[in-house]
């Protein structure tokens, strides 16, 4: 999923370098730490359904450029493979539909998430209708042939610090992956892998991502 790097502003609104709408919520009154915010939010993405978007946690509304036809297909593949490990093994899969919302406040989405079936039975009616609260167990990110480096990599270390146990950014345009893990302050840095594995979060999970993401 595109991620932005954004500009150094304090207008109402401005353009990111990536191409991004930056909206600064409290020029119109909105609090994004209000409890009523989620379902709000929510509703406001149904009805620009055309749009991705995610809050930060100073609380800018970002209205993110399109994916494009061959990062959604890489997207599609991913979400595919994680949902059929679910049904295998239980938890919930996600695509780049669902948002999280972490500690510091930022409302965030992931391009692909799981998290433990305990924590999914535990989900109030509300959050799995709208925004669930803290960060997913496990998280992807992948950067398309477009996208800036620098905004992902912040992105990962967002996931990281509210509590993601393992994550993944795929750079489709280096045909690299950066695996991240709790506790290290630098992700291990694979060239060219063929299949990344789930590890201990994910136990079994295999991804064949030279196939399904970098030979696309």
């Amino acid at each position: 999923m595109t991620a932005i790097a954004k500009p150094a502003t304090t207008a109402p609104t401005a353009i990111a370098p990536d191409g991004a709408i930056v909206l600064r919520l409290s020029a119109l009154g909105i609090d994004h730490r209000a409890d009523d915010f989620p379902a709000r939010f929510i509703e406001f993405c149904e009805q620009n359904d055309l749009y991705e978007m995610e809050i930060t946690a100073e609380g800018e509304l970002l209205i993110l450029p399109m994916t494009g036809y061959r990062g959604n297909k890489q997207e599609l593949y991913l979400a595919t493979f994680l949902a059929n490990w679910e049904l295998a093994n239980g938890g919930s899969a996600s695509s780049q539909t669902v948002r999280f919302r972490l500690p510091s406040g930022a409302v965030l989405g992931p391009d692909a998430a799981w998290i433990t079936q305990e924590r999914f039975d535990a989900l109030p009616d509300l959050e799995r209708d709208t925004i669930i609260e803290g960060a997913p167990d496990f998280v992807v990110e992948i950067r398309s042939r477009t996208d800036n480096l620098r905004p992902l990599q912040n992105k990962m270390a967002q996931w990281m610090a509210g509590g993601t146990r393992l994550g993944w950014l795929i750079d489709a345009r280096l045909r690299q992956v950066h695996i991240y893990r709790p506790g290290l302050s630098e992700p291990q840095l694979l060239d060219d892998p063929d299949i990344l594995d789930g590890e201990g979060v994910l136990p079994g999970f295999a991804f064949p991502v030279r196939q399904y993401i970098f030979d696309i």
